[in-house]
């Protein structure tokens, strides 16, 4: 197994894009459920970290955009990171966003990966596509959020408004929206997301 702050302080492996659990969690007003969220990712068993840049702990700060850590699946280390992004612009229209990040270039050097083309149809592996689900469902469990959704390079390309009307989806992205919301989805899309809760 690779020393997990070797790997972590690797440069030459955060590049590639990022796979991505990415949320719309609730309208931008309201800033607790992103403390709840960062509360509960950095409490995980399987999570080290917060990190600076050195590899030394540092506090959960909720107001600070980014956070590092290493996530422990079976015998992988695997650095990522999370981003909270408050839209402000303006601040009563604007959306807070919690994404967990991973290089795909991390992916493909722990995994042992070759050849990989991430905009197409990735193979992610098992253990790491089972955490970011698993992941999804216990955070809507702690605060039901509007949308998820896990793909490629995926934050920012959709609202759950855009389920609405015909969605240009080009992509194998994973939508999770709550039942409670169902009704705003039109029937045309009903078929590519997966309702929750």
């Amino acid at each position: 197994m690779i020393d997990k702050k070797e790997l972590f302080l690797n440069q030459s492996i955060r590049s590639g894009g990022f796979y991505e659990l990415c949320i719309q969690v609730c309208p931008s007003v309201d800033t607790t459920p992103i403390k709840i969220y960062s509360d509960f990712i950095w409490s995980l068993a399987c999570v080290e970290g917060p990190y600076d840049n050195n590899f030394e702990r540092v506090r959960i700060q909720p107001e600070n955009m980014e956070h590092q850590g290493i996530l422990h699946l079976d015998n992988y280390y695997i650095p990522f990171k999370t981003y909270n992004i408050r839209e402000q612009a303006p601040i009563e229209e604007g959306f807070n966003w919690y994404d967990i990040c991973f290089y795909t270039a991390t992916i493909d050097k722990v995994f042992g990966l070759e050849n990989q083309t991430w905009t197409d149809y990735p193979v992610v592996p098992q253990q790491l596509e089972a955490f970011l689900n698993k992941t999804m469902l216990d955070l809507y469990q702690i605060y039901p959020f509007l949308l998820a959704m896990i793909d490629f390079e995926i934050s920012g390309q959709y609202y759950l408004s855009d389920f609405k009307a015909k969605l240009n989806n080009w992509s194998s992205s994973k939508f999770f929206i709550g039942r409670e919301n169902m009704k705003l989805v039109a029937k045309m899309n009903k078929d590519i997301v997966t309702f929750i809760g």
